[in-house]
């Protein structure tokens, strides 16, 4: 039997609702000229934080509103990685001049696909939120990009093993100053500006790492260090390869910052 109109219940518009002020890092920009691009958007919202990036695509996450036509219509969604960006945002650029247009800034609402269901609203902002940590937890495990042709910073460590024999130190402890101060010396004489000398005593290959404060005091260091005999022992040098462990407790050796 065919159902009627007057059985079917009526369908509901997709509602607004408004995530917490503490989890939402998204504005809403109106009023924009009409020829702003993409990139001077950018850069326009760059000034108060710093930008959310798709993480499968690279690009920021922001969104130009266009008509039917594909033209701008002056409206543009902009997300934040931190919320003190938004207070910042909303502090200082509702209501400012953007190439002689005075714009409006907001923090941005968003629309429920399908029925809203208000019941369902606090569901929907702890999925939000969780949704959100994840990105914002991701972001912030996030390194600097390098240039093309950028050396690792972890190059301008070097590892010099077979310095010494950690039994020297059971017997005579204050050698280990001993050994650091002639170190010290030899690499910032020969080699550069040093940041910072880690002795390992207690590790069996007698390691000791040199910290510089740029890469090519490092090469001089390996090209001075490597093969060099030192106290009647040959020594091996390198770069720190970022992962392995000297310390008898099992640290990671600092890598500085």
């Amino acid at each position: 039997m065919a159902t009627t109109s007057e059985s079917q219940p009526a369908k509901k518009e997709p509602g607004w609702f408004e995530v917490e002020d503490d989890f939402n890092t998204h504005v809403y920009v109106s009023n924009l000229p009409l020829d702003t691009t993409e990139e001077e958007f950018i850069t326009l919202m760059k000034k108060y934080g710093l930008l959310m990036k798709d993480p499968e695509t690279g690009k920021f996450k922001i969104k130009m509103y266009t008509d039917k036509e594909g033209k701008f219509k002056g409206d543009a969604l902009c997300s934040y990685i931190k919320v003190e960006s938004v207070e910042l945002a909303l502090q200082l650029l509702d209501g400012d001049t953007f190439k002689n247009n005075v714009i409006t800034c907001e923090r941005a609402q968003f629309q429920l696909k399908g029925d809203y269901d208000p019941k369902r609203k606090p569901k929907m902002q702890n999925k939000m939120k969780k949704k959100l940590k994840k990105k914002v937890d991701r972001l912030f495990d996030w390194r600097p990009e390098k240039l093309p042709g950028e050396r690792a910073h972890r190059e301008k460590t070097v590892v010099i093993k077979n310095l010494f024999d950690p039994k020297e130190f059971d017997e005579t402890p204050e050698a280990i100053f001993e050994y650091k101060e002639d170190v010290m010396e030899e690499c910032s004489n020969k080699c550069g500006p040093v940041k910072k000398i880690q002795l390992f005593d207690k590790h069996p290959e007698g390691v000791v790492s040199v910290t510089f404060e740029d890469h090519d005091a490092a090469d001089k260091c390996i090209e001075l260090m490597e093969g060099r005999w030192y106290a009647k022992r040959k020594l091996s040098a390198s770069h720190w390869d970022g992962r392995t462990k000297y310390k008898k407790e099992e640290q990671l050796l600092e890598e500085p910052e």
